[in-house]
């Protein structure tokens, strides 16, 4: 919500200040940094942040879905999660096809 809020706006500089904060930690803290980064268009930033985070968390889908969607590598873990997902997804739609898309 902060980052939809603030960014490209005047308080941008607050988004910087919120992620160097000593009191923020863990994966959600590298995955508003990644975002942060893909809004103001360093890609590669946010692909190595995002790559950090599933490294931590490999089945956050909301990782995945912006690992992919800012074309980072993901680690191999992740990449068995997302696999596996796919084809249960595949599994539904054939048994009933109504639920496709």
């Amino acid at each position: 919500m902060l980052l939809d809020r603030f960014a490209g706006t005047p308080e941008d500089e607050l988004l910087d200040r919120l992620v160097a904060s000593p009191a923020l930690a863990g994966p959600e803290l590298i995955f508003l940094r990644a975002r942060i980064a893909q809004r103001r268009g360093d890609v590669s930033q946010a692909a190595t942040l995002v790559t950090k985070c599933l490294k931590e968390m490999p089945g956050r889908q909301a990782y995945l879905d912006f690992a992919v969607k800012v074309g980072a590598e993901l680690p191999s873990r992740a990449r068995e999660i997302a696999a596996e997902r796919a084809k249960a997804t595949v599994r539904r739609e054939q048994a009933d096809p109504t639920q496709a898309g």
